[in-house]
């Protein structure tokens, strides 16, 4: 299975990047996504952006819930809340060796005191350890954390466009751009794919094979029973998928094409058959030709079911 995997040495730079994003985000479920900025003064206008998509949207179909940025988690002036904090910890002591607190509270109140070397929250500065092209090893840059949206991200309707268009690209009123990855945008970028090429992909298809068949019988009336069998074949495939309730993704919708083809290769080989043998030879060619056609789709059904 290593044969699989990708070559570290090959990129090495690449592994280095995703580690550092790792450090900076920490984990970041299906249901969120992250946002790195390049300086702190983007934050307060992103964050102002954002929401106001997200409100100027309906409520069913806001792209994401929150958002919440370093900051949220860190009180603010906190230079002058550690001299409060250090002076309320001295009365605390002091009523405590006075005996003015009981031993069941103090075990309450102990864990809450602020440490002797408290300080006030700071920004760390990432560097980066390995080159890269056109970037000084010695570079550094300063992030803000933002997770746009936890909201499920399972389905294909609660997730493309809304979603990954709400912070694929933001341009803040200084002029300066934020651009949002991740896995909603490329799962987004995917579905559209897949999206605008299933109706061309699978009309061409179909139009193909019909063509094929009609040059092959010389548009007789015998294409046409081709052409039934392969429309019965596909309205099976239709409602199989309507009542296992499958639904089409960008692994599975090529198994449209794929029925053109085979459904009616069946049918030609026993329309085919039928010919050769003329009229009153139907029992015939069931009976010999029938059986291959019914031994190649068992095959075909079995493979592809255990794959």
């Amino acid at each position: 299975m290593s044969n699989l995997r990708n070559d570290r040495r090959l990129a090495a730079d690449e592994f280095v990047d995703k580690q550092l994003a790792n450090d900076i985000t920490g984990y970041v479920g299906a249901e969120a996504m992250a946002i790195l900025v390049d300086r702190t003064d983007q934050v307060g206008p992103l964050r102002d952006a954002l929401y106001a998509r997200r409100d100027a949207a309906p409520v069913a179909l806001r792209p994401f819930e929150g958002i919440h940025a370093l900051e949220d988690f860190v009180p603010r002036n906190q230079a002058q809340k550690i001299p409060c904090s250090s002076r309320l910890k001295a009365k605390l002591l002091r009523a405590r060796a006075r005996g003015l607190i009981s031993d069941a509270d103090w075990t309450d109140i102990e864990r809450h005191l602020p440490s002797a070397d408290l300080a006030p929250f700071r920004r760390r500065i990432y560097r980066r350890t390995s080159p890269a092209p056109h970037r000084d090893r010695r570079h550094a840059r300063t992030h803000r954390l933002h997770k746009p949206y936890r909201r499920k991200a399972h389905g294909g309707r609660a997730l493309p466009a809304p979603m990954a268009d709400a912070y694929r690209e933001t341009r803040l009123p200084d002029g300066s751009v934020i651009i949002g990855s991740g896995r909603a945008v490329i799962y987004a970028d995917m579905w559209a794919a897949v999206i605008a090429a299933i109706r061309p992909a699978v009309t061409v298809s179909f139009l193909m094979t019909t063509l094929v068949v009609l040059i092959a019988f010389r548009v007789h009336r015998s294409s046409l029973l081709v052409l039934a069998a392969l429309l019965v074949g596909v309205g099976w495939l239709g409602g199989m998928f309507t009542v296992l309730h499958v639904r089409l993704n960008f692994l599975n919708f090529i198994a449209l094409p794929i029925t053109f083809g085979i459904g009616v290769d069946y049918a030609v080989n026993v329309v085919q058959r039928y010919l050769i043998e003329g009229k009153g030879g139907a029992v015939r060619t069931i009976r010999e030709t029938g059986g291959a056609v019914v031994l190649c789709s068992l095959t075909t059904t079995l493979g592809i079911s255990r794959s």
